[in-house]
């Protein structure tokens, strides 16, 4: 530091606090910027990836090669998210970290630049009666206590910033895991349903009939109950299984004598979806060994 600039201690403090600052609202406005992109690129993936997934995408996708071109850079583009969500969460904690910076730079920028000169980021050139109690670039025990709260306190923030960015993300996960609950809990209404209309009418009833709505919406899937067929849709992405997977449950009668209900259920046939529900295929049935003990 020098004077002959008209940069005191105090000035110096508050300069280099008000530039940590501006970064910090660099990285913020940035971070804002990239989320938003970030969002519009998700949902492009998405309805890009729900579009090759039904029958008319995939026979484009296996047919022609811009479509194939194109659905493998979907995917490229898909698996590239996770990390653009890690780069968010960084320029997060970058803001944080220079905004606070800045604020005991600005609260208290006497000890702030008795900091910055013991860490050798600035060097300390007394004019005019600036002097440094305890000797030259040391601190004394007070200003060495501001310094460990206030490394402390980064520290802090760090931790916080990971535990809230974790909580959010198992937040998250739940939330999907429990759309798929219910997904399976729609399924297992109308598998109940379409068993008791039959056993009182020997037919296979539609959704007037079985008292269900023909149409749901909910925030992670869309469900649709016709004369024979239940149909539930995702909405989202649930781990790696894309938006647009689709999972159906079909009705029918079977037998001239003896007339039984046949229910097949049928999950997407992508791996990565299957997987979320692995006893779909048993959903509504008695097991055996539960039969046996009742």
């Amino acid at each position: 530091m020098n004077n002959k600039f008209g940069l005191s201690a105090v000035r110096t403090g508050r300069l280099v606090a008000a530039f940590n600052g501006v970064l910090g609202m660099l990285f913020l406005l940035l971070k804002m910027v990239l989320t938003a992109v970030l969002d519009m690129a998700s949902n492009a993936i998405n309805l890009g990836l729900a579009r090759y997934s039904n029958f008319t995408g995939r026979f484009a996708a296996d047919n022609f090669e811009e479509d194939k071109q194109l659905l493998g850079l979907l995917k490229e583009a898909n698996e590239l998210l996770p990390m653009a969500d890690t780069a968010l969460g960084i320029l997060m904690v970058l803001s944080i970290v220079f905004i606070a910076i800045a604020l005991l730079g600005l609260l208290m920028p006497r000890n702030f630049v008795h900091v910055l000169v013991a860490l050798k980021l600035l060097k300390w050139c007394p004019k005019g009666g600036e002097t440094i109690k305890g000797g030259k670039g040391s601190l004394s025990p007070l200003q060495k206590k501001i310094a460990l709260i206030s490394l402390g306190a980064i520290v802090v923030l760090f931790i916080v910033c990971g535990g809230v960015s974790s909580c959010m993300e198992k937040v998250e996960n739940q939330t999907k895991q429990n759309y798929v609950k219910n997904m399976q809990e729609q399924a297992l209404v109308y598998i109940n349903a379409q068993k008791e209309f039959f056993g009182k009418n020997q037919k296979v009833g539609g959704p007037k009939g079985l008292q269900l709505p023909d149409s749901l919406e909910t925030d992670g899937f869309s469900f649709k109950v016709t004369g024979s067929r239940f149909i539930a849709v995702s909405k989202v992405q649930i781990d790696s299984c894309m938006a647009g997977a689709k999972w159906q449950i079909s009705s029918s009668v079977k037998g001239f004598f003896t007339q039984e209900l046949q229910l097949y259920r049928q999950p997407p046939k992508e791996p990565e979806c299957a997987s979320l529900t692995p006893e779909f295929k048993n959903l509504g049935r008695v097991r055996r060994k539960a039969a046996e003990q009742q």
